[in-house]
């Protein structure tokens, strides 16, 4: 009697993938420019209070992250550098060839972390994320990914 119900959750499972969110939310959302609003681009204010618009296609993703290198920061928070795979080094390397002077903006499970500046070229795939991180986001951050130079540990 309740077989068509559990055929219809069943069903509902294989759309979705049965895939639950990952505890870790990462994503560098590019500046993009407003005359691509809505469908390509959404307001957000950075950290300063500065207006802009950011690509709704975020640059990096926590699936580029190969391993994590944590650091303490000089203004008391955490920083932590992310080494990413040869798509996200790509990525990064075209986008930040070709966007000087743009803004890069950091999400940590949803919450803005940093805004980088785009001032040069970076070719080997690390981002820096100099400041901003409690030590809870890098513990999460730490389950998540390798850390660098650590031997026995298990990476993706």
């Amino acid at each position: 009697m309740h077989r068509p119900l559990v055929l219809l959750f069943a069903a509902a499972l294989l759309c979705t993938g049965g895939a639950k969110k990952p505890a870790v939310d990462l994503r560098i959302h590019g500046e993009g420019i407003a005359a691509e609003a809505p469908s390509f681009a959404f307001p957000a204010t950075l950290l300063n209070g500065q207006e802009v618009y950011l690509s709704r296609m975020p640059l990096i993703t926590q699936r580029e992250i190969r391993s994590i290198f944590p650091f303490p920061a000089a203004d008391g928070s955490e920083g932590v550098y992310l080494k990413l795979d040869n798509h996200g080094t790509g990525l990064l390397q075209q986008h930040t060839m070709e966007r000087r002077g743009r803004t890069l903006v950091v999400l940590l499970n949803g919450r803005q972390v940093i805004n980088l500046i785009v001032d040069r070229p970076v070719t080997d795939g690390i981002v820096s994320i100099p400041r901003g991180l409690s030590p809870e986001e890098i513990t999460l951050l730490r389950t998540a990914f390798p850390v660098m130079g650590e031997t026995g540990k298990k990476g993706r």
